[in-house]
């Protein structure tokens, strides 16, 4: 059920930026001897069809956040708006658990924080407390899986707002 309230949340969180003009990209990833990356929706969409593409988000193996987290900030950081903003929907501590890989993904947050890229990192499943460990004041609790849309929703209105 983590899967398809992911899948919604990306398609409503893609169609509210859409209908404000916001730039947008979706991506997952998962892990099997590599990282394998997924694009969903890029920022500039060649055939408009993103939403339908974000129908295949679905839960693959397991995750290794940082190569993955990096691609995608290293996008952001590209953009010209004042206000880029990452958000990362996970159910779990990377595949490489521990110090290292969660120092990583700390070094990978503050480096692009440094560039400007404001990050959000929504918690949907048992390790909220690794996330959370990980990721500190860009940590969001989302327990009750029903709120997650409108989370990350609310979450672009109060960046917009600044």
């Amino acid at each position: 059920s983590r899967a398809i309230y992911a899948r919604a949340s990306a398609i409503i969180l893609y169609d509210f930026c859409q209908s404000l003009g916001i730039p947008v990209m979706v991506y997952g990833h998962s892990t099997d001897t590599g990282v394998a990356l997924y694009s969903y929706a890029e920022f500039d969409s060649i055939d408009k069809l993103d939403r339908y593409r974000m129908m295949d988000i679905s839960a693959r193996g397991s995750n290794r956040d940082g190569a993955a987290l990096r691609f995608v900030a290293e996008q952001l950081a590209k953009r010209p708006e004042d206000i880029r903003l990452l958000i990362l929907v996970s159910d779990g501590q990377p595949a490489d658990s521990g110090t290292a890989a969660e120092e990583d993904l700390r070094g990978i947050k503050t480096e692009y924080r440094r560039k400007g890229i404001c990050f959000i990192a929504a918690a949907i499943g048992e390790d909220k407390e690794s996330i959370e460990r990980i990721y500190g004041d860009s940590f969001m609790d989302i327990s009750d899986l029903h709120t997650l849309p409108i989370a990350l929703t609310n979450a672009v209105k109060r960046f917009i707002r600044t």
